[in-house]
């Protein structure tokens, strides 16, 4: 009877060992996430998180998020109370799941707004560059903050095609490279990349 007991703590022992294991295991992996990758993860992998290790997780992949935290304190006032015993009602699920909207709220707004200030930004700098634009900068890719440098195209692109990767007309990006052909800008043939700024004398 004592040998069953023993195995059988044993068998307990090894379970437990092997759970907090799996758990450590699964923080890592969600640790190494990105934020993005991190809200697409499907409900029953998120319900398998403590509160604890739901912040823990957030703060090792978005440390600029600060999670609502439960008061430790009595409350002090019937609406903060009234708040508070609704947090504490929630599951872990629930909780886990208001947490959730939070992140997804805040990641989208600076999705939406860091590109508006990145242009409005870059729309306030003034670029400044030679007469001779052989000596200019290459551009490293197109997109619509590019400016002022010179792109080399690995094969031959179609006018509209930079257009729309610039978000510019291709009037205008035909403006500064009368050099090139009307019909298509042919591969590695030097496109002039210039909206706003001033050359130096």
């Amino acid at each position: 009877m004592a040998d069953r007991r023993t195995r059988f703590r044993k068998s307990v022992a090894k379970v437990k060992s092997e759970a907090t294991s799996d758990a450590k295991r699964l923080l890592d992996e969600l640790k190494q996430l990105t934020p993005a990758q991190f809200l697409r993860l499907p409900a029953k992998t998120l319900a398998l998180l403590t509160v604890a290790q739901y912040r823990e997780v957030v703060g090792a992949i978005a440390p600029e998020i600060t999670l609502p935290v439960q008061p430790s304190s009595p409350p002090t006032s019937g609406d903060a109370m009234s708040w508070r015993d609704r947090w504490r009602a929630l599951t872990t699920f629930g909780q886990t799941a208001v947490i959730t909207v939070v992140v997804t709220t805040v990641i989208v707004i600076m999705a939406v707004a860091s590109p508006l200030a990145w242009k409005w930004t870059l729309s306030h700098i003034e670029i400044v560059r030679p007469q001779e634009r052989g000596l200019w900068p290459r551009c490293a890719r197109l997109s619509a903050y590019t400016d002022g440098c010179i792109y080399y195209p690995t094969g031959d692109l179609y006018w509209a095609t930079v257009a729309e990767q610039l978000q510019m007309s291709p009037q205008e990006i035909y403006q500064e490279n009368r050099h090139l052909p009307p019909q298509f800008i042919p591969r590695r043939a030097p496109l002039v990349i210039w909206r706003h700024g001033r050359l130096s004398e």
